[in-house]
């Protein structure tokens, strides 16, 4: 029995996993594939707009696929996929899987827990792709070590967002990522505009076979704090909330009920976007930061339209 093969896609957050991930979804809607999306948050986010482009999406939200205490969540996921999917009367087994991990995660252990779980009787590590955002890796390396290994184990570099940065950037940013992995394939786009086969039709005969510990439960590079507003704001004073300060922050992440109706809000150092979005069980924001940092925005939500903030870094 042929293994089901594994695409894995990281990147930090922010750097455009998701806008890769649904052109992924029309790249393969003729084929058998399940997206398994890592939530950082334990609100469910990604998962729903991969399903609102016409996929299979499946959720593991509340941490990092590669640490500890979701390993368990992330292998009973796994398993049912390996068992079937629903087809007409029967199961079937996929053609592919793509994993969406955490922004936080650091890959590779990936084939450490699929050894250690017996998935590798299963899956096989088809492809590691790293999405980057050349704006923010510099300093990203400097502060959080999981970054580097993103890097280390991927066999497909995407420097994304290239239109707003100089060439001389560009260039510094993909000399240091080369230092790092010189033998990865390194792509450079807008909006992550790639030929999805670079990724879909990798062999895997290549990937490098890495080793890390798992990912920690409580990490100290980072805080997280999931903010749930009590009222609905007008669209455009949540909008100004974030002129109040930024600093420290890594993301912003969140559905929430305004005046006008729900919005999926995003926010990294790319910018803020507002979009419109369908109604969700709870009007919440998910904020990441550097724990050097106490965020004026978030003193300034918690202060002014937020109930009393829960599960930080849990």
């Amino acid at each position: 029995m042929n293994r089901i093969p594994i695409y894995l896609v990281v990147g930090f957050l922010g750097s455009g996993k998701t806008t890769l991930l649904k052109r992924l979804v029309h790249a393969v809607e003729n084929r058998r594939f399940i997206f398994v999306i890592n939530e950082f948050s334990a609100v469910d986010v990604d998962a729903g707009q991969i399903e609102r482009e016409g996929a299979v999406a499946l959720a593991v939200a509340g941490g990092s696929i590669f640490c500890r205490c979701l390993i368990t969540e992330f292998v009973e996921v796994m398993r049912k996929i390996a068992a079937g999917i629903a087809v007409g009367g029967g199961h079937e087994r996929p053609d592919g899987v793509v994993i969406e991990a955490s922004g936080m995660a650091d890959p590779r252990t990936i084939n450490r827990l699929l050894e250690e779980s017996g998935l590798d009787r299963e899956y096989r590590v088809a492809g590691i792709t790293a999405v980057v955002d050349p704006g923010a890796l510099v300093k990203l390396l400097m502060v959080l070590p999981n970054i580097k290994g993103q890097i280390q184990c991927a066999d497909l570099i995407v420097f994304n967002k290239i239109d707003l940065h100089t060439p001389a950037m560009i260039d510094a940013v993909t000399e240091k990522v080369h230092a790092i992995n010189p033998s990865a394939r390194m792509l450079h786009c807008e909006q992550c505009e790639i030929d999805s086969a670079l990724i879909l039709e990798n062999p895997g005969d290549e990937i490098r076979k890495l080793d890390a510990d798992y990912n920690k439960c409580r990490d100290p590079h980072f805080e997280r704090e999931e903010l749930h507003f009590n009222n609905r704001p007008p669209i455009q004073e949540l909008r100004e909330n974030f002129d109040q300060g930024t600093e420290g922050l890594y993301r912003v992440k969140g559905c929430v009920e305004c005046a006008e109706g729900w919005f999926l809000i995003d926010w990294s150092e790319g910018g803020l976007t507002c979009t419109s979005t369908t109604p969700r069980s709870s009007s919440c924001l998910t904020l990441i930061w550097n724990p050097d940092y106490e965020p004026p925005l978030l003193l300034h939500l918690a202060k002014k339209s937020l109930a009393p903030t829960v599960d930080r870094n849990s």
